[in-house]
């Protein structure tokens, strides 16, 4: 926006402004403060066509926020040629994913707020059915929260705060603090269920668990790492918690079992993966690679790498190995309700994009 502005200072034609200038109140000041004539955008309209429309009618909370993510554009692009948002199904594929018609508005259970939870609520209450989501917590959003904890994750928490909009808009009662159970389904008699329960974090034991953590426990704040912390795992989740602790000024070594980090990440855009390996160094953070951790105790984590013992003292471990499939409620069910969808990451971890596209692919098609 500086340069911007000196540009227009400079020249006497219409100037435009772009990159991340998703924000709708800095969009705005940025034209209010003369620093630019126009915004331009590029991704956001793909997350939301009517943006611009939403923001002159005042309906700004109603904007579906871009999440930087690059998955669904420009990493499909430069993957499989063809141009997708990870947070809206229907952006480049308008006419086949088109709401569906219905004939008979039907109530329908969805079990779990996560991402592909509240896609699924909103979907169906959109065609016309009465949707009921059920969360076990105190607000909306899933993996979501933990995920947008660092600052250069907020658009993640844009986005839950997004759906939370959307599901009072379309009147979707929401039930929080809701231990689900079989009978609790059963009773409901409910013309379809939904279980989106979405994935816990994979953990095992080191020895000294009582400071082993995962790292949604960390990146929430339900549990201090302290100054000095070793993260187990160098995929996107490892990297993201470390470079975050980094940025508060915590001494972090990341541990990884294969030979260089983010090694498997699905369809995460090259430009993300490149940036954050080059600001994992930038900020400090020590990377071992090729390693095998066998233990924690008494403050010190003990490894393998290449043969070679080493010792690395630190005041806590993050774990941040993966996630395992929550569907044990499915596998209660699936004999005993004849219209039972299981989807997201309760069906198959992945990641935010799948789970919104397997939501809204089911629920576009529940008659």
């Amino acid at each position: 926006r500086p340069y911007c502005k000196m540009v227009k200072e400079a020249v006497d034609v219409p100037v435009l402004c772009a990159g991340r200038m998703d924000n709708q109140e800095m969009a705005s000041e940025a034209v209010e403060a003369g620093e630019c004539d126009i915004v331009s955008l590029g991704r956001p309209l793909l997350a939301d066509p009517d943006y611009v429309n939403k923001l002159r009618a005042g309906k700004w909370e109603q904007i579906r926020p871009c999440i930087s993510c690059q998955e669904g554009c420009m990493g499909r692009v430069q993957e499989f040629s063809m141009i997708n948002c990870a947070v809206n199904p229907q952006a480049a594929r308008e006419r086949v994913t088109a709401y569906e018609p219905i004939l008979k508005s039907r109530r329908v259970m969805v079990v779990g707020g996560g991402a592909a939870g509240c896609e699924a609520a909103r979907v169906l209450a959109v065609r016309g059915h009465k949707p009921e989501l059920f969360e076990k917590g105190d607000r909306l959003g899933g993996n979501l929260i933990p995920g947008g904890a660092p600052d250069f994750k907020e658009d993640d928490l844009a986005l839950a705060h997004w759906y939370e909009v959307q599901l009072q808009t379309l009147k979707v009662p929401v039930h929080f603090h809701a231990c689900v159970d079989r009978e609790m389904v059963l009773a409901g008699n409910y013309d379809a269920v939904i279980i989106a329960t979405g994935s816990r974090p994979k953990v095992f034991s080191l020895g000294d668990d009582e400071r082993v953590y995962p790292a949604a426990r960390v990146l929430t704040g339900e549990k201090d790492c302290g100054d000095t912390t070793v993260v187990i795992g160098g995929g996107l989740v490892g990297c993201e918690t470390a470079l975050w602790l980094a940025e508060q000024g915590k001494n972090v070594t990341i541990v990884e079992a294969l030979d260089r980090l983010m090694a498997v990440n699905g369809p995460l855009c090259h430009a993300n993966k490149d940036m954050l390996e080059r600001l994992i160094p930038y900020h400090g953070v020590k990377t071992i690679t090729s390693a095998r951790v066998t233990g924690y105790r008494d403050g010190i984590l003990h490894a393998s790498c290449g043969g070679e013992e080493r010792e690395i003292a630190c005041d806590s471990v993050i774990l941040a190995v993966g996630y395992q499939e929550e569907d044990s409620l499915y596998r209660q069910l699936e004999f005993d309700v004849p219209e039972l969808y299981l989807l997201g990451d309760a069906r198959k971890v992945s990641n935010i994009m799948y789970a919104i596209w397997d939501a809204f692919e089911v629920a576009n098609h529940i008659g």
